[in-house]
């Protein structure tokens, strides 16, 4: 099992019945006994308790969703539009800072987060519950249990944000406010290199 799969796997709260959205492999849903669900019978990969349907939206009631590995708007739609979860494991590929405002304004709280290499990159994700979530801003944004946590890829996470918004920086046009606002997030990043 990939350390993305596992980390949700390790993540994931067992409250039943427990639903895997876009299972894909399936991988995920077999090693928690959970319902597999893919939006066309052809991406069915294999034995175990397979859904054909959009999302949620086939049950009656979730207690843990996992939604996983899709763009972060698509995660939210699928919050939505399905009847609410008791809890669910999130993980944006595109926008993680993002999906994290999007459930701080609709009532989730981030109990715990997750971060693992992934590509050139890493995978961000969060276990949430209903619930008010304290932190906002900056911190939200980037993960309010990721800054405070004791990670084993913490560091190179945490070099990674800020390469990416130091080349950022170093192309927008001097003057251009949008300078500004990456140099404070490269600025705020920093504080946490002394936990490092």
């Amino acid at each position: 099992m990939n350390p993305r799969w596992q980390a949700i796997v390790e993540l994931c709260p067992r409250i039943e019945p427990i639903v895997d959205v876009g299972a894909d492999h399936g991988r995920v849903a077999k090693a928690l006994g959970a319902f597999a669900v893919e939006r066309h019978f052809h991406r069915i990969a294999g034995p175990g308790q397979w859904v054909v349907a959009d999302g949620l939206k086939p049950f009656r009631e979730v207690g843990t969703a996992i939604i996983a590995g899709m763009g972060a708007r698509r995660i939210a739609a699928i919050l939505e539009a399905g009847p609410a979860p008791t809890a669910a494991v999130v993980h944006a590929q595109d926008d993680p800072g993002w999906l994290r405002g999007w459930l701080a304004q609709n009532g989730w709280q981030i109990d715990e987060e997750a971060v693992v290499p992934e590509g050139q990159g890493f995978a961000e994700i969060q276990r949430i519950y209903r619930g008010i979530e304290p932190s906002s801003g900056l911190e939200l944004f980037f993960g309010p249990r990721l800054l405070a946590g004791d990670h084993p890829h913490r560091a190179a996470w945490l070099a990674h944000l800020q390469s990416i918004r130091q080349q950022r920086w170093e192309r927008i046009p001097a003057g251009h406010p949008d300078r500004k606002a990456v140099q404070q997030e490269i600025d705020f990043l920093k504080k946490f290199e002394v936990n490092r």
